[in-house]
């Protein structure tokens, strides 16, 4: 085995090991029984285990490296610089949020979507409950330190949050933690029943208590809502430069991304009025009440079905731009209700590696959200094919792959993987109509607008309402779902600007492959070359389709 995949391979256990829930989101085995650890000590023995793995890549000689180990180095760097900026930020000292993607909601989201194949993963999954209650409580902790030293969550957010942890704590035991189903004709079921409702409310149940009476402490105290930005924070200003460059990777500043946002607003509402027109609709006002008046008009259980019959025309026709191998189907499946009530967007899960679920595109049958009007083929493309099943599923099949390449996503490069599927779908012919064309500039419009607003609020001051009326002013989307975009945008700085930032750059590696190779250019050969070394950092990528493509 080469050093730099040597390299990978153990960085990449350690990163499993210290997040064990994304293991088991993706069906890695090994972790199940894990609970992440939340402390300054966890955190303090992980960034010296970075520190360590990027001291070991940088004592490699370009000169000794394959192309293909130069990749992996170059994808293993990345990933290390932004875990390394993440611990740096320290967000879990001021972030609460009843969003699934950070403090204990997500424990109640891995517990809703988790899978029990076998006698042993329901022993893993009682054990992970066991040791979650310290997690809950090293969170707690947290934001105790983050109160001292005058970093403090957002009063609106923490409203919620208590709400939320109310109506989970409500029932004897949370609903969500009962959810995984143990092997079918288990001998142990009914003993492993007793056990988990025991642990889930002897220790998970009373962490959530102390964690949400902290938060009725905190709330007088936590910034207003037309404070919610990072810059209001000590030190948050440095918070957000590093929120920019690692989810970017790129040397790029807030200012330039605010005006790309601004520019790329100016360009699709154009395309929107000219696409209104089409239809009768004159002028944007006329096109976004249109777009709004869409969203959620569509029943439920239609709507699911909506999806999955583009998922499928797309899977259908996905040879003509890919090459082999091509993932399984993608499923197409209603949220768990613990995710769904909070607002969450439709999103997708990749495949579990044990074959106990298949890669999943998640559609939120509660609240009317992104995909639930004109825009609904835009984001099954997004999310599932040409979008986020194709690019995640397929790679887990390219074995010969260090697993870090497989397993593993940086945010500019997989979401800009995902807006850029959008637009591949309309050149492939795939939306059936003038609505769907408008929905999907009603997306576009919405990626845009996450750059402005993102930066706006992180790096310009805005309040909450600023950058809500921003958005109801150029996303033709339901206002409560932009409303719970904002939020997600406040606890969690700067990735919002990952998914036109991606896009941007593939198009222009695309453009630029296309310019070197004249005729002999291919999109499935592109398709290939982009995604087949797995996520990687803007540069690395540019690099590597560089090389892919020829001289200059």
């Amino acid at each position: 085995m080469s050093f730099a995949r040597e390299l990978a391979e153990r960085s990449h256990t350690g990163w499993l090991a210290t997040h064990p829930f994304d293991a088991t989101n993706r069906g890695i085995p090994g972790y199940d029984d894990l609970a992440p650890d939340a402390s300054e000590a966890g955190d303090a023995e992980r960034r010296a285990a970075l520190e360590g793995v990027l001291a070991e890549a940088g004592r490699s000689r370009p000169a000794d490296l394959g192309e293909a180990d130069e990749v992996t180095l170059g994808c293993l760097t990345g990933l290390a610089e932004v875990e390394l900026a993440e611990l740096a930020s320290a967000a879990v000292e001021h972030t609460v949020t009843a969003m699934p993607f950070q403090g204990p909601a997500t424990l109640l989201a891995v517990a809703a979507r988790t899978v029990l194949p076998d006698a042993q993963a329901a022993r893993d999954y009682v054990t992970r409950l066991r040791r979650s209650g310290l997690w809950v409580d090293q969170q707690t902790e947290r934001l105790r330190t983050g109160q001292a030293k005058g970093r403090l969550p957002v009063a609106p957010l923490v409203a919620e949050a208590i709400a939320w942890a109310e109506g989970v704590l409500a029932p004897p035991v949370p609903e969500a933690l009962t959810a995984p189903r143990p092997p079918t004709g288990w001998d142990g079921e009914a003993s492993w029943r007793e056990e988990r409702d025991a642990v889930a409310t002897d220790v998970v149940k009373p962490a959530l208590q102390r964690w949400a009476e902290l938060l009725r402490q905190l709330l007088p105290l936590a910034r207003p809502a037309d404070r919610p930005g990072l810059t209001y924070l000590p030190g948050g200003d440095a918070d957000y430069e590093r929120a920019v460059r690692s989810h970017t990777t790129m040397a790029v500043t807030a200012d330039q991304l605010h005006q790309t946002g601004l520019d790329e607003i100016e360009r699709l509402e154009q395309r929107a009025v000219e696409l209104g027109a089409r239809l009768g609709l004159e002028g944007l006002e006329a096109v976004n009440d249109a777009l709004r008046a869409s969203a959620g008009t569509v029943p439920a259980e239609e709507a699911v079905q909506a999806a999955r019959r583009a998922v499928r025309r797309a899977e259908d026709r996905a040879a003509e731009v890919f090459p082999e191998p091509l993932p399984g189907p993608c499923a197409v499946e209603p949220m768990p209700p613990v995710v769904a009530i909070s607002g969450t967007a439709p999103h997708y899960t990749p495949p579990r590696l044990d074959g106990a679920r298949p890669g999943t595109y998640w559609f939120n049958t509660l609240v009317p959200t992104a995909g639930t009007g004109w825009d609904l083929e835009s984001v099954a493309f997004h999310e599932a094919v040409p979008g986020h099943h194709l690019q995640l599923s397929r790679i887990q099949l390219l074995s010969e792959l260090p697993a870090m390449q497989r397993q593993r996503s940086i945010t500019v490069f997989s979401e800009g993987w995902g807006l850029y599927a959008e637009q591949l779908a309309e050149e492939m012919g795939l939306y059936t109509g003038t609505e769907s064309l408008l929905g999907s500039t009603a997306a576009a419009l919405m990626r845009a607008a996450r750059l402005v607003v993102d930066t706006g609020l992180h790096a310009r001051g805005w309040s909450r309402q600023e950058a809500l009326e921003f958005f109801v002013a150029h996303v033709p989307m339901p206002p409560r779902f932009l409303a719970a975009e904002i939020d997600r945008y406040i606890i969690w700085p700067g990735q919002a600007l990952a998914y036109l930032t991606g896009k941007l750059e593939i198009l222009r590696a695309r453009d630029e492959a296309q310019r070197r190779l004249g005729p002999a250019f291919a999109l499935p050969k592109f398709h290939a070359a982009l995604l087949d070394s797995g996520s990687l950092p803007m540069p690395v990528l540019h690099q590597h389709i560089d090389r892919w493509s020829g001289p200059a």
